[in-house]
């Protein structure tokens, strides 16, 4: 009897506790993105850049990179717990016009995304006081974008086996998917000093 007050007083009380002291302090967080993601959006204008191909890379090389994100630890059934994660997947491309590199950002998205806008004319959404400041466009701290458009694909390009259908592919970055980006980078990957020296500084 005793063993199993101890298991509930652990599972109800103990471990619901320790979960919330570590999403709050041990997680990677901005914890006041959501004040400043409507005005980083806001301040977008469109650059136009071509992508290198995606396709026919060397074996084991890819256009893109992934990282696994914890974004919170959630009590589940009754004492185990689940970790729930996101996929930042990124590529960073070298504009030839501003001579600036520009890191193309998504969260969540199918990896056939990355593959589909290579060898394209694309308009990238990038914030207008990073191209402006002249310390953003690096290979150490490249100008970031959420949004792409212009990479539509005939529908033959995708292995659909339809040929000569006339139908577009459109994988063109939709509003909700673009706030979902802005979001998820401020709060989880900028990092904690860039983030107070941007946003918070003088609040």
């Amino acid at each position: 009897m005793g063993g199993l007050m101890g298991y509930l007083i652990g599972a109800i009380i103990v471990l619901p506790i320790i979960i919330i002291v570590w999403n709050k302090y041990f997680l990677k967080k901005n914890n006041d993105a959501d004040s400043f993601t409507k005005s980083y959006i806001s301040n977008m204008i469109e650059v136009n850049i071509q992508i290198p191909k995606s396709r026919g890379l060397p074996v084991g090389e890819y256009p893109y990179q992934d990282e696994l994100i914890n974004t919170k630890i959630a009590a589940k059934n009754m004492g185990k717990d689940a970790t729930t994660r996101s996929h930042y997947a990124f590529r960073d491309v070298f504009d030839g016009v501003t001579k600036r590199n520009i890191r193309i950002v998504m969260f969540d998205v199918n990896r056939s995304f990355w593959y589909d806008i290579g060898d394209s004319t694309v308009m990238l959404k990038i914030n207008k006081d990073d191209l402006n400041n002249p310390k953003y466009g690096t290979k150490e701290k490249p100008l970031m974008c959420f949004s792409l458009r212009g990479a539509n694909r005939p529908l033959t390009a995708i292995g659909s086996g339809v040929k000569d259908s006339g139908k577009i592919y459109n994988i063109d970055t939709s509003p909700r998917q673009f706030d979902y980006n802005v979001y998820m980078y401020l709060t989880y990957v900028m990092p904690k000093e860039e983030f107070e020296e941007r946003f918070e500084k003088g609040k």
